[in-house]
């Protein structure tokens, strides 16, 4: 059985069990979303308001008291953890019992468009094609390089 999995279906199964239904869980998604405006409005305040809209806050009901800010640099993170006790101290001022606060770099993962199929390929300047003509001419025919250089030729148009 997965645990993590498990760990994490339980406030549903909560939420299917009780005769309330969602209201838990929506309860909590709201004390959530008040926590992480808090949280970006206390480090807005300390003068850090470009760091404040590139984190993600996590929170855990079991335990109230720890926050956890996900940053998705190293610069970012070193920042935050400097700060991170003004931090605590700017939430318990606004009534959260903030005890720990602690910073993750989680990096964002990058898109890559790998569908290129789609796509011509840019034009070559007469400039351009010239260049790759003249090398293509000055390698030899058994060269790796040269045939790599006539289907490029061949696959390329010239702007005119």
């Amino acid at each position: 059985m997965n645990k993590p999995l498990v760990k994490l279906a339980q406030p549903w199964q909560d939420c299917l069990a009780h005769e309330q239904g969602f209201k838990p869980l929506l309860e909590r998604a709201k004390k959530h979303d008040a926590l992480t405006h808090a949280v970006q409005n206390a480090v807005h305040s300390l003068g850090f308001a470009s760091i404040s809209q590139s984190l993600l806050v996590e929170w855990r009901p079991d335990r109230p008291s720890e926050l956890v800010l996900v940053v998705p640099n190293a610069t970012i993170g070193s920042r935050l953890h400097q700060i991170a006790p003004s931090i605590a101290k700017e939430l318990n001022q606004h009534q959260w019992l903030i005890r720990q606060v602690q910073v993750k770099v989680k990096p964002k993962q990058l898109a890559v468009k790998t569908n290129r199929v789609d796509e011509d390929p840019p034009e070559f300047t007469q400039a351009a094609q010239r260049a790759w003509e003249g090398l293509y001419q000055k390698l030899s025919p058994q060269s790796s390089l040269r045939q790599s250089i006539e289907r490029l030729l061949k696959n390329r148009k010239s702007k005119r």
